[in-house]
């Protein structure tokens, strides 16, 4: 046997060697949303607690295990049943005592359904990327940090005031925009950043899942909005932390003047008050009575009863009269002409 025979041999061995051996699937928080709750113990000790939600089972009981055990045996594995959170969603749970048991080394877990069928098998926790409860019920409190009036609507568009007005050509233009008036403290200082989501591909993100949260998120089971959530909140803080702040004016900030109809932007706001900062967003769609952001008013002169007489009208009534002249002559010629043709 040749040295290649030999070492075709030995790989084939290694591979039907590793097939045999159960492996742990290591899919980090594969299908999983976690959620970190912290709780205080009676003796004032500070510990987390997490609710994990499985796609396709918050409102599907199953069982699962935890173990510190990529491959156990599988007598070692001891599920249990999954209870259900206060939206009645079924969960997984890791109270704060088994968290300190397994805490020390990698967690895994097992899940199945009640037809005893595997539906995670072998998952590793990644825990420290769970998002808190605090953290998703800030999210459902955006846009409400910092009271705002924003005109985005037709009648808000009528009590709009003018940003500019001015003689072009003999027409007098009046240009009006949409604006988001800050209506809280008026002891504080304000700050923004403006972006129109066209021009940055994060910002347009943000748009779109708050505009699915606006809309569907409700409609959401509880892993979606976890996942949701998490995704927002994690691109909001970025960009809160890279905004480039200038401060608002007259508490307002306008739609740019050149916006046309469904022009999307989103506004970071800052709230400083002392010590206290407060931020928040808000999110602005250009009206179509501001396409383009100009209503134009026609300048009306004084009308008189009579028409001037000016050198074109005078020049009208010669030529009219010269064809009067030369329809009269062409009349006469003409019964002359039939005159003597009746006397032959």
């Amino acid at each position: 046997m040749n040295k290649l025979s030999i070492k075709l041999l030995s790989v084939l061995a290694i591979i039907l060697f590793v097939a045999l051996i159960p492996i742990a699937v290591f899919a980090t928080n594969d299908n999983l949303s976690v959620v970190s709750t912290t709780i205080t113990d009676a003796e004032g000790n500070t510990k987390t607690e997490y609710i994990i939600y499985i796609k396709d089972y918050t409102d599907k009981k199953f069982k699962y295990a935890l173990s510190n055990n990529a491959n156990p045996e599988v007598m070692d594995l001891v599920y249990i049943n999954s209870i259900t959170d206060l939206g009645e969603n079924q969960v997984a749970f890791i109270d704060a005592d088994t968290y300190e048991k397994l805490s020390n080394q990698a967690i895994y877990m097992w899940a199945k359904d009640e037809n005893e069928n595997l539906i995670l098998k072998g998952i590793q926790l990644d825990l420290t990327k769970s998002i808190s409860k605090e953290k998703i019920d800030s999210v459902e409190s955006i846009t409400k940090r910092i009271s705002v009036e924003i005109a985005d609507t037709e009648e808000a568009a009528e009590k709009t005031e003018p940003i500019r007005e001015e003689d072009v050509n003999g027409v007098k233009e009046i240009a009006k925009v949409g604006y988001i008036k800050i209506t809280d403290s008026k002891d504080a200082t304000y700050y923004y950043q403006r972006v129109k989501t066209s021009d940055s591909t994060e910002f347009d993100t943000l748009m779109k899942l708050a505009e699915q949260i606006n809309n569907e998120y409700n409609n959401l089971d509880m892993y979606q909005k976890v996942q949701t959530a998490e995704e927002f909140y994690n691109l909001y803080s970025k960009l809160v932390q890279e905004a480039k702040w200038q401060e608002v004016e007259n508490m307002t900030i306008n739609q740019p003047e050149q916006s046309t109809k469904d022009d999307k932007y989103v506004v970071l706001l800052k709230k400083v008050d002392g010590e206290q900062e407060v931020v928040d967003v808000q999110f602005l769609t250009a009206y179509e009575d501001y396409k383009p952001n100009v209503v134009i008013e026609e300048k009306v002169t004084q009308e008189t009863t009579r028409l001037p007489i000016t050198y074109d009208s005078i020049a009208l009534i010669i030529i009219l009269a010269i064809i009067v002249i030369a329809l009269i002559i062409v009349f006469v010629r003409m019964k002359k002409v039939s005159k003597k043709n009746a006397e032959k």
